[in-house]
Formats: structure tokens, sequence, C-alpha cells
């Protein structure tokens, strides 16, 4: 239906011929070199209303030719990165004969940035008081990559092994596409952005203190990925084809279609990954024999290994409609399917005796400061192998489906100015998942814990459906100052559907504390308004948002339903104050206050089960976060360098912490959020770019933060008393569960640092990236994570001679250091592990562009402007 009325659309914005037509020609050339450009638009607009009577592209020599009748017509010839020229007046002979406009001659213009003006190639970030924007075409090292690649190497943000993202060192950060939530930021887990091929992405923006405009949702910031699409006039497009080591192979296109007021897009990337992982864990635990109800000691040595392969595919497809120049629709359909296979071996051995017997006293005793990075893994070595009980082999061969779809309908209204406009939307979407594993854990039969080989399975089906309208308005009150307002809903359900079985006797049968079928349905009511101002050099906004939410979840096969509803109304206010200097230098104050409500995954109180000794769980009782975040900003800039610096300050209540709590009777741990204590962050984010030498540009990012966690001992006992009783049915006394449950927190003040430099060196006509990355260690309430430091290499070169050929080659992680590692210590509990989502890996891509120069500054956007353009020579 959506397409039939887009195509009628069409239909009607074009306007039918008449008779006593004459034919209209000339030939577009490179101003410099003389030859012609292929694919250069020809527009004919009416003089009386700019209105578009007919187009042309030309041809490969460069020449065009139209038929129309004659009126009284100017003409706009466009070439992508070339001065437009306007052709102000067409002259008709009065005999009838045919026009040839002669030869017309673009020349290359410079770029122009929204926020600055550079007239040589510019950096990949371009700074703003409230956001930064990260242009994805030149970094040379994500080329053939993700979208989690390329957020690992934006300014300010990290994403840690497991693709979970943090800005400025925290979490709760909110991913949009193309300002809105979408399905291709994955179905609640990491997987959507290791799945968008970076070919298909343009910029990403980072909003650190968002304004009321923005769903208050995410308590660190907004990251918003921008999808590629053109819309100036005529075909152009660029093709992308990757391949790799380990298996890292994919094609992608982008291509626009503009002709008169229609444009067309489409993206669409495909690609095989295969993506190599692993690691160790090391724990020495207190437990309970329940059969001697001794106290033993048990000394366990996990490695883990892991293959992920699979095939994804995502297309976007669409188009622009322009009724007038200030009237446009879009209509766009978003698609991918993702098919993974994934094989993991975990490897046990256990050592267990009475605490004496180990020639080393409990690691648990020891002071985390003196602790060593595999230290844990080097006392395994030299455990007697007489204290061996078990070896255990558990093999995972796991399959994941995943489909998604998006449909969106945008309509925008320019009144009398560009400033003055109406924006609403309509998104429609829907996913599914299905997870199946096949388990199977076989034990040495030559020690006291052999065992017949166990074999279980699990299958996991989740589905869900988003509605979400949204329409702004924005209104200038004469030169200075503006407001603004809009009104966004919201609605979303998710049914997760998990069984796990094990074989007993011949025959599969559930595990009833593995199996459930969980409903999660959020709805967000939310409105805002903003009224902003100048005078002279100061310039302020103030804002208020908002937002309803009622959020329902159901156990739908307990006993009694299980169903957890909660439903609050929130205000959140926010205030910018701007002071310009000069056209180099500002300064910004600004406050907003932010949410985190905990999401589907951390309200499923499903167990994950690959490893059957160390659980993950969500806790259907958690509360939002709620943030206050304050910072004050500068930017500066010079000829050839520019500086964006930022104090930033927040105080977040009923923090979300991930707890490990270990089982001194089934000797296992349980990871699960519990909503304790306050954070404080304070930190200062410094960005500097330098192109002050033809052959050098420099980039760097430096973060510098303190982290404060608060909380009391009575709180802590009292919350996760209360998760398990109400999510884990138990029964005994606070005495008695503190016996059986090890979970001790401590109170945090980290200061800590994360960093990277890029150097872009330019020789022998091409370009060489390096990159090195640095993530500081931190304390945690239970432990501590260890720095990680990364290198990461790219080359391209421009061929052909009109250079529209780019080959680059790159390398992900040069030394193979990108691993997560750190301890944990609670009573009787000590932990060590290590794990790598990915081995380093390498690609080789290439592009190749029609109708497009090398992106110099990002694409130049415009369309639907139709009364302008520069002049030239012709």
């Amino acid at each position: 239906m959506l397409c039939t009325l887009l195509l009628d659309l069409t239909v009607s914005a074009q306007r039918p011929g008449t008779a006593s037509k004459v034919e209209l020609s000339a030939t577009v050339v490179d101003g410099d070199t003389g030859s012609g450009l292929e694919f250069a638009t020809v527009t004919i607009l009416s003089k009386k209303d700019t209105s578009i009577i007919d187009g042309a592209l030309t041809g490969p020599s460069g020449m065009f030719s139209t038929s129309l009748v004659p009126g009284d017509y100017f003409a706009r010839v466009e070439f992508i990165s070339y001065q437009t020229i306007i052709l102000e007046t067409i002259l008709f002979p009065e005999d009838g004969s045919d026009v040839n406009l002669g030869t017309i001659r673009l020349v290359p213009e410079s770029t122009v940035l929204e926020d600055v003006v550079i007239t040589a190639d510019r950096s990949e970030t371009v700074f703003a008081l409230d956001k930064r924007v990260f242009t994805v075409g030149k970094d040379l090292a994500n080329r053939g990559g993700s979208a989690e690649d390329i957020l690992d190497n934006v300014p300010s943000v990290t994403v840690d092994i497991d693709g979970n993202v943090a800005l400025r060192g925290s979490s709760g950060v909110r991913i949009l596409i193309n300002g809105r939530p979408s399905g291709l930021a994955g179905l609640g887990n990491a997987n959507g952005l290791r799945n968008i091929a970076a070919n298909m992405i343009e910029k990403v923006e980072v909003i650190t203190n968002p304004s009321a405009r923005y769903e208050a949702e995410g308590m660190a910031g907004i990251i918003n990925i921008i999808l590629k699409k053109n819309e100036n006039s005529g075909f152009n497009g660029s093709f992308d084809l990757t391949g790799g080591y380990p298996s890292r192979n994919g094609a992608s296109a982008n291509l626009n279609y503009r002709k008169n007021n229609i444009n067309w897009f489409v993206n669409y990337g495909v690609n095989h990954n295969e993506n190599p992982g692993g690691g160790y864990n090391v724990q020495d635990q207190s437990f309970i024999d329940e059969t001697s109800m001794s106290e033993l000691r048990r000394f366990t040595e996990l490695d883990r290994s892991r293959l992920r392969s699979g095939l994804s595919n995502s297309l976007r497809l669409g188009l622009d409609v322009f009724f007038t120049e200030k009237d446009q629709l879009t209509g766009s359909l978003l698609y991918r399917k993702s098919d993974d296979e994934n094989e993991s071996t975990l490897i046990f051995e256990d050592y267990i005796a009475e605490a004496g017997d180990f020639d080393f006293a409990p690691l648990w005793d020891r002071d985390i400061s003196d602790l060593v990075r595999g230290e844990g893994r080097d006392i395994a070595n030299t455990i007697s192998d007489d204290l061996l009980y078990s070896v255990t082999n558990r093999t995972d061969n796991e399959f994941e489906d995943e489909l998604d779809f998006e449909y969106n309908l945008n309509y925008r209204k320019e009144f009398s100015s560009r400033e003055h406009n109406l924006n609403a939307s309509l998104q429609f979407r829907e996913s599914t998942e299905t997870e199946g594993s096949e388990l199977v854990s076989q034990f040495r039969d030559d020690l006291p814990g052999a065992g017949d080989p166990l074999k279980q399975r699990s299958n996991n089906t989740e589905g869900q459906e988003n509605w979400l309208f949204q329409v702004d308005y924005v209104h200038p009150l004469g030169k200075d100052h503006k407001w603004e307002a809009g009104l966004r809903s919201s609605f979303r359900t998710i049914q997760n559907d998990y069984i796990v079985e094990e074989e007993v006797n011949g025959s599969y049968i559930p595990l009833a504390a593995f199996t459930n079928n969980f409903v999660y349905d959020e709805d967000i009511q939310a409105a805002y308004g903003i009224y902003g101002n100048t005078f002279g050099k100061f310039s302020y906004q103030m804002g208020l948002r908002y937002e309803y939410s009622l959020i329902n979840t159901r156990l739908l096969q307990s006993e009694n339903g299980a169903e957890n509803k909660r439903e609050y109304s929130n205000l959140f206010p926010s205030g910018f104050l701007n002071y310009n200097f000069s056209e180099e230098f500002a300064l910004q104050a600004s406050y907003s206050r932010r949410i985190n409500r905990p999401g589907f995954w951390t309200l499923n109180p499903f167990f994950t089960f690959s490893d059957n000794r160390n659980f993950f769980s969500g806790n259907p009782n958690i509360d939002p976060e709620y943030t206050d975040s304050y910072e004050i900003g500068q930017i500066f800039y010079l000829d050839n360098l520019s500086f964006s610096g930022s104090f930033f300050m927040r105080h977040t209540d009923a923090s979300i912490q991930r707890v490990l709590i270990a089982d001194k009777v089934e000797a296992t741990t349980l990871r699960v959020p519990i909503n304790i204590g306050t954070i404080n962050d304070y930190g200062l984010d410094i960005s500097v770019n330098f192109s002050g030498l033809e052959w050098l540009r420099l980039d760097g990012n430096c973060n510098i933060f303190r982290n404060q966690l608060n909380l009391t001992q009575e709180e802590t006992d009292q919350e996760i008393y209360n998760y398990y009783t109400t999510a884990r049915n138990y029964e005994g006394s606070p005495e008695d569960f503190r016996s059986v449950y090890d979970y001790n927190l401590n109170e945090t003040d980290n200061i800590t640092w994360n960093g990277r430099i890029t150097a872009r060196i330019t020789v022998w006509d091409s370009d060489l990236q390096i990159r090195t990355n640095y993530r500081g260690g931190q304390q945690t309430s239970q432990g501590n994570s260890n720095a990680v430091a990364t290198v990461d290499l790219g080359w391209s070169k421009d061929l052909l001679k009109d250079k529209n050929l780019t080959v680059t080659i790159s390398v992900r992680d040069l030394f193979n250091s990108r691993r997560r590692n750190g301890f944990t210590v609670l009573d009787n509990f000590f932990q060590e592990s290590e794990w790598q989502w990915r081995a380093r890996t390498a690609s080789a891509t290439i592009s190749y562009r029609i109708n497009q120069k090398k992106n110099k500054g990002g694409n130049r956007g415009g369309g639907g402007d139709y009364g302008g353009g520069g002049g030239g020579e012709f």
C-alpha cells in the first residue's frame, strides 16, 4: 500500500509533455581538464515559480539533450564536488530551431561544513557545542567492518568485549538510527550492531547532554547513527567489496537516483563473518558438601573457546517526494536477516579437597592490589594432580536466526523559512529471533567425579512489535528567538518463550527452573516544549519534557501469572547557556535530567544456560535509574587546529549494579542486576584535531573521569535478599541467607582514563592511518578490571584516472591484545577471568563510486532547495 501511494505521488509530481517542442543540448566538462563529466545533471526550471520543467543526465562525453516547449526558463547544472552553475536565461529562436548552450565548464568547489568552513581535507570529527559528528568515510580502520567497529573508534565512546556501548565511561547509552529507534540496532542485544555493514553508515552523532527535544532515555547520552542517502540530482552511488581473515567477506551498494521531484535511494549490505574468540576463568571458592555437610574448597580452571559465524543481509530502500521546495514526504522499508552458527567448548578442571590440603592460601584472602594478571592460571599449573576431582568437556552447538522489518513514513513541511518547520513520522517495526542449542557434557571416567554423558538442549523464540509516532514543530519568533514543541507515542511488546530440556532415559524432560514464557509490554507517551533566545553574544534555551511510562511484565507459565506492572510519570527539564566570544571560540553550560529504564533483558528472569555453572539473569523488580547531568564545554578553532573540551558531572540515584553472587551449596555463580546505592561521575573530555601539514593529520581524544559508588551493606543485604525471596522463591531467614550466598560489595572511588590518537599520513599519493586505543583499568564494587591497549592500521589508495576506485587494507587489533581481564574477590570466593570476543582481523576493501568524487567533506546533502546556486564559468 505504501509503495502504491508513493508511486502515485511520483506520477502526479511530474509534468506531462505538450506539442511544439524543440531540442535543447549542451556539453558539460571539467573546468580544469576539459574532459566530459558523465552523469552531471541539467535541470530546467520555470522563472515564474522555480518549478522543475524537465531535466537530463549527461552521457559519457558530457553531452546532454532534452526536448521541451519554448518558454521563460533558466537552467541549473550540477555535479557532485563541483560548483553549481545557474544559466539565468535560455533564449529560444523565433523560428523554432533547436538550442545548443555550448560548453559548460564546472570547477571544483570548496567544502562547506555546517559548523566551520574548511577548504582542505577535513578530519573525521566535526565539533558542535551540543554534539560531535564522526564521519565514517574517512576512517580507514573501519572499512569493511561493522557498526560496532565504528562506535569503538568514535571519540568518547567505548565498546567492550561483549559489545556493550559506553559513553565517557558510563553505560546506559541510547542508540538511534536516523534519529529513531530501529531494528538495525538489534533485538535487545549487541548482535544488531555487529550485523550493520560500516559501508552503509555516513556518520555518527554523539550527543552527550541532550535537550528536551530528545527522548529522556539514556543517562549517559545519545548515539545517533546516520545511514547513507544523497539527494543531489541525477544518478550516483558507490559499491564496496570486502574480503578478509578470519573470514570477513561482504559487499554493499549505496545508490541514489533523483530526477525532477523524486529521489530514490537504496542501501544493501551482505556479510559473512567468522569470529574466533576465547579465554579462561579461574575460580577458588569455599562450598558446602551436601553429603557430609563439611566445608570444602574447590579450585577450577575453565578454558573457553568459541567460533561465531554468520551470514547477514541488510536492505534499506525508499524514496523522497518533493511536492514543492518546502514539502517533502519520505517512505522507506528496512529489512534485515541474519543466520548465525556458533560453536563453543568449555573444559573444566576441578580440584576439590579440604582447605588445608592445598599448598597455597585461599586466593580470596589476598589483597586485590597484590594480584597480578595471569597469576590464577599460573597457580593452577602448580596444584598436585592428586587433588584433581573431575574434568568436564561441555560443547554447545548453537544456531541463531533473526528477521527484522521496519517501515517508516516521514513528512516535512517548511513554512516561511527552513527554520520554521513541521516534521511528522510514523514507524512500525517487527522482529523475530529463534535460538537453539545442543549441549553435551562429557566427563573423564578415571576420576572420582566421573559420570554418564549429560545431554541437554535449549530453544528460545522471541518476537517484538513496535509502533512509534512523533511530531515536532519549530517556530521562530523574529530573528533571535524561537519556540518548539512535540509529541511522541511508542508502544512495544516482546514475547520470549524459553525452554531447557535434559535427556533422561532416552526422553527429554523440561527443567522447570530454566523454562518459562516471558512477556514485556512498554507504553511511553511524551510531550515537550522548548524556548530559546539570543541577545548579543549570549544565547540560551530552556526545555521541559514530560514522559508517562507503563511497563508490564508477565511470566505466563508461573502459578499466578507473575504479573509485574510499573507505572510512573516524570518531568525532565533541560537548559543551555551559550556565549560566543568570536566565530572561532564559544562556551556552553548545560543541564538535563535523564532516565535509564530497565529494558527487556534487565527484567527477564531467565537464566543463560551455555555455561551450567556461571549464570546470568535479569531481575523483574528493577526500578529505573535517574540521572542529573551537568556540563560545561567549549570549542576553539584556528586555521589548522580545533579543540573541544568539556567538564561534566552526573549524579545517579537507584543505580543498577550487576552483582555476582556465589552459591556455596550449588557451587555456582549468578550475575544479576540490583538497585543499590548512588553514583557520582566527574570527568574531563578533551578532543584535538590538527591538520597543519599537508602530509599529516592528527586526531586525539582523552577522557579522564572519577567514578564514585556510594552504598551501605544494610541496603545491599536487603535488596539481594528481596530478589531471592520474590524471584527465586527463597524461604530461609536473612541470617541463613548469608551462610548460603556470598556477594559482598564495596564502595568505590575510581580515577581512570580512556584515550585514543589517530595519525593519518599522506605519502606517495596514498593514505596511511595508525590508531592507538587505551582503556584504563578500573576498580569495581567486587573487584577490578585491567587496562586494555590496542592498535589499528589502515592504508588507502585511489586508482583510475578520475580516482573513482579506492583500495583499502586494514588490520583491527594489530597485536591481538583486545581482551577483557579482571578479578572478582568476595568473602570466600575468588575469580580471575579473561575473554576475547574476536581475534585480530585483517581485510581489504575495494570501493567504486559512480558520479561521485572522492568524499573530501562528507555528503553535501541539499535536495529540495531549488532557488539558488553558485556562479561559474561557462
